[in-house]
C-alpha cells in the first residue's frame, strides 16, 4: 500500500513538532518538512524529508511541490507573529503572501486536502462568550488581521480544493517556550506571578497534541469549513497558575496590579520595545477569552485527550528539565514559540519580585 505524501509548511516549529510524530504514528503517511528555519530536532526517519524554503517567495513553492510532490495533503502551519525581531511586514507578508501562495500552489498541483491554522485574535476583544465560528471578527493587530485575510484569500478556493480552517487559542504542551518560559521561570525561582486586576478573566488554551489530532481528522473532510478549537478544563487564570505553583511546590505569591494602570505602562513599554508581551497579548492579559467547542467535537468527532492545567503541569515539568538549554527569540534557529523571549523590562521586575 502507497503512503500519501504529506506537506508541512512551518513544520520545525512548535505545532510542527507535535504533529509530525502525530502523523507518523497513525501510518500510512511520508512527510516533506517546508520551512525557512533548520530542524535542531531532525528525525531520521526514511519518511521523513526536508525542504528549506520561504513560503514568501513564490519559487521556492513552487520547487517544493515540484521536486518532492505530488501531495495529497498540505498542513499550513507556518505563520509570523511580530515581536522584536520581526516586523509588521514580515507578518503581513508571512500570514498572506505566503497563504496565498501555498494555496495557489496547491489547488494547479491538484492536492485533495488543505488545513490552515488561524487564530483566535482574528476575534479581538470580545464582550460575548464563548466564542464561536459566526462570531464577528474584529482583529485590534497586525497579526489578527493577517490571519483574517487569510481566511478571506482560501474562501476564494472553497469550491475548488477541500479546505478546513481551525481558530486556536495559544497552542501549549511540552516543548512550548514563548510567554509561558517567563512564567515558568518565575515560578521555577519562587518569584512572585502578576495578573491584572483580580485575575478572574478566564483564558482558553489548547494542547499541541489535541490540535495535531483535530488537524488529522480534518484532513478526512471535503468541501470548505472553521472550527473554533480548544482545550477542556478552561479556568481563571490565577486558578491556573495557582495550580502549577503548587505542583511546583513553589513559594511563589500571586500578585493583582490594578488593571487600567498596568495596561498603560504595558502600552508604553511596548512602544519604547522593551517588553515582551505585543499589542493583543498585553491587551488580552486582562480579558476573557475561550470558544464554543461543539461543532468540532461533534463533526470531526474531536475529544481533547489533556485538560488545560494537564498541558500546563506537563510543560512546566519539561521546561525545568530543559532549563538553561534555550536559544533565545530572535536567533533565526527557532520559532517564537520554541524560543526563549527577550525579558527587557521584566528582569527588573524578577529582580524586585
Amino acid at each position: 500500500m502507497n503512503s500519501k505524501k504529506v506537506l508541512i509548511t512551518g513544520g520545525n516549529g512548535f505545532l510542527g513538532q507535535h504533529l509530525v510524530p502525530y502523523l507518523l504514528d497513525k501510518g500510512g503517511v511520508s512527510l516533506v518538512i517546508f520551512d525557512k528555519l533548520d530542524s535542531q530536532e531532525r528525525n531520521t526517519r526514511k519518511d521523513v524529508r526536508y525542504a528549506k524554503g520561504d513560503i514568501r517567495r513564490e519559487g521556492d513553492v513552487t520547487r517544493v511541490f515540484q521536486e518532492y510532490g505530488p501531495f495529497d495533503t498540505v498542513y499550513h502551519l507556518a505563520s509570523a507573529m511580530p515581536d522584536r525581531s520581526l516586523t509588521d511586514r514580515d507578518t503581513w507578508e508571512t500570514n498572506v503572501t505566503g497563504t496565498v501562495n501555498m494555496i495557489s500552489a496547491a489547488r494547479k498541483n491538484n492536492v485533495r486536502s488543505f488545513l490552515f491554522t488561524s487564530s483566535n485574535v482574528t476575534y479581538g476583544l470580545v464582550k460575548d462568550l464563548p466564542v464561536t465560528e459566526d462570531t464577528p471578527l474584529r482583529p485590534i493587530e497586525v497579526y489578527g488581521k493577517s490571519k483574517v485575510r487569510a481566511e478571506e484569500e482560501l474562501e476564494k478556493y472553497k469550491n475548488q480544493i477541500n479546505i478546513q480552517i481551525f481558530r486556536c487559542p495559544v497552542i501549549t504542551g511540552v516543548g512550548r517556550l514563548g510567554l509561558q518560559a517567563i512564567l515558568f521561570d518565575f515560578i521555577s525561582e519562587n518569584r512572585n506571578v502578576y495578573v491584572l486586576g483580580n485575575g478572574a478573566n478566564i483564558y482558553q488554551f489548547v494542547d499541541a497534541t489535541d490540535v495535531s489530532q483535530a488537524l488529522e481528522r480534518g484532513s478526512r473532510m471535503k468541501g470548505f469549513d472553521i472550527y473554533t478549537i480548544g482545550g477542556d478544563g478552561a479556568m481563571p487564570l490565577r486558578d491556573l497558575y495557582r495550580e502549577v505553583i503548587e505542583f511546583a511546590h513553589s513559594t511563589s505569591r500571586i500578585v493583582s496590579l490594578p488593571q487600567s494602570p498596568a495596561l498603560g505602562m504595558l502600552s508604553f513599554l511596548n512602544a519604547l520595545k522593551i517588553s515582551p508581551l505585543g499589542v493583543y497579548q498585553y491587551s488580552m492579559i486582562g480579558q476573557s477569552m475561550y470558544a464554543d467547542t461543539t461543532k468540532i467535537k461533534k463533526k470531526l468527532g474531536w475529544i481533547p485527550q489533556k485538560t488545560i492545567e494537564e498541558s500546563f503541569i506537563e510543560n512546566y515539568i519539561w521546561y525545568t528539565k530543559h532549563k538553561g538549554n534555550f536559544v533565545e527569540l530572535g536567533s533565526g534557529i527557532s520559532s517564537s514559540n520554541r524560543s526563549v523571549p527577550k525579558m527587557g523590562i521584566f528582569k527588573l521586575l524578577k529582580m524586585i519580585s
